[in-house]
């Protein structure tokens, strides 16, 4: 299977430049495998460069303002991307996408991607604190049915969960059910932004102890020693996975 990563870029702060995060959030919230693997550029600096390692293909979806109509969309020819500026006029604390494809080049070597496309989509308002215009709005939308079709994604049932501020996971107790059965533990494999719940059928088998918090059978695991620095509380989404044979927790 392709292993496949979208990246999001721009800065959600500042109204049509968060195009490509908020595109991140809408794909994850439509439920998409594992082997698609969603990535918010936003804020991750050169991280995103090894987001990329190994990758068989990576879409980036950033905005751009070339004077065009509002909402339409480019795709940058592969030779472009190949023409892209050196590694070395790149700002580590603002990675732009075209920053991080030329680093990339230069980290990776044998385990570059093996293609790269690039969807630009022309803004309308670059303000502080302002939302998508409609234009872009209805563009990401269409872009991404777009390359839910072209990659034949297969989409699956959402299922939310909640992070406490105390780093606790509440599973909610129909979740908990279906995916995770009578388990008393589970295993947590974090992987950048978002991690892995994998049931235990026995506790003898270690792994974190899934409690039973309230007479519904709601559940709850402490996660707060393997959380990256910054994880915000709040609803979580998550997916299960067939090939991984665990839920698949979003952090963003």
């Amino acid at each position: 299977m392709r292993k496949v990563v979208i990246v999001g870029c721009g800065n959600p702060l500042r109204g049509d430049d968060g195009v490509g995060p908020r595109f991140i959030r809408y794909l994850w919230e439509r439920g998409l495998p594992p082997h698609i693997k969603l990535v918010d550029g936003g804020t991750s600096g050169v991280d995103v460069v090894f987001h990329m390692e190994g990758a068989d293909e990576v879409v980036f979806v950033d905005a751009c303002c070339t004077g065009e109509k509002p909402g339409t969309v480019f795709c940058v020819p592969h030779e472009e991307v190949e023409e892209l500026p050196s590694s070395e006029e790149a700002n580590l604390h603002s990675i732009k996408w075209y920053h991080a494809v030329a680093i990339a080049r230069h980290l990776l070597n044998g385990n570059y991607p093996k293609s790269i496309k690039v969807y630009l989509i022309e803004g309308k308002s670059f303000g502080i604190g302002e939302v998508l215009s409609e234009e872009v709005e209805s563009a990401m939308k269409e872009l991404a049915e777009r390359i839910i079709k072209e990659y034949s994604i297969e989409e699956g049932k959402v299922v939310e969960l909640e992070l406490k501020e105390d780093g606790y996971l509440i599973i909610p107790a129909d979740v908990a059910e279906r995916y995770l059965g009578g388990c008393m533990s589970v295993l947590v494999i974090p992987r950048g932004m978002h991690f892995t719940l994998l049931p235990l059928p026995t506790s003898a088998q270690g792994g974190l102890l899934l409690k039973r918090i309230n007479k519904e059978g709601d559940r709850a695991v402490l996660l707060w020693e393997l959380l990256p620095p910054g994880t915000p509380s709040g609803k979580k989404k998550a997916v299960w996975s067939d090939e991984e044979g665990g839920l698949v927790v979003s952090l963003i």
